[in-house]
């Protein structure tokens, strides 16, 4: 009988498993990774979200104040948050850094976050006032000049 009539030996079985099994774990590893990395994204996405409205909202009740806290809900999570502002040299110009830190699920989440919270974003700004033409533009509905 011919070798290729007799089929594979044991040893060969056992060479090709082994490869086998070395590319299903480096496959499986790396999907691994991907879904973690992917999780860690999605949540630096939502920290920065979160970051971005806090800090519209401090721009819509200007002057800022130091140590303002909250929390915005996105994606059926609240997202604290806590500003710091500073004062620059140009007077009415503030800097405002907002941090954002790890969601919470309680619907009741009105403050800032919790003492032990892990920090996932930060996002500065520096905050002035409107001119005199945006002002009276907007006081006065004359939005053609």
């Amino acid at each position: 009988m011919t070798r290729l009539a007799r089929g594979f030996t044991l040893v060969e079985v056992m060479i090709a498993l082994s490869i086998f099994a070395l590319a299903a774990t480096a496959a499986v590893m790396a999907s691994s990774q991907h879904l973690s990395n992917l999780s860690y994204m999605q949540e630096k996405t939502m920290a920065r979200l979160a970051a971005s409205n806090a800090l519209a909202r401090m721009t819509l009740a200007y002057p800022p104040e130091n140590g303002d806290s909250g929390s915005e809900l996105i994606a059926d999570q609240y997202w604290p948050w806590r500003a710091s502002v500073s004062k620059t040299a140009t007077a009415g110009v503030y800097q405002v850094v907002v941090s954002v830190y790890e969601p919470r699920q309680e619907s009741s989440v009105i403050s800032g976050p919790s003492a032990d919270a892990r920090e996932l974003h930060q996002l500065a700004r520096f905050l002035g006032p409107q001119s005199a033409t945006d002002q009276r533009s907007v006081n006065n509905n004359e939005w053609d000049d």
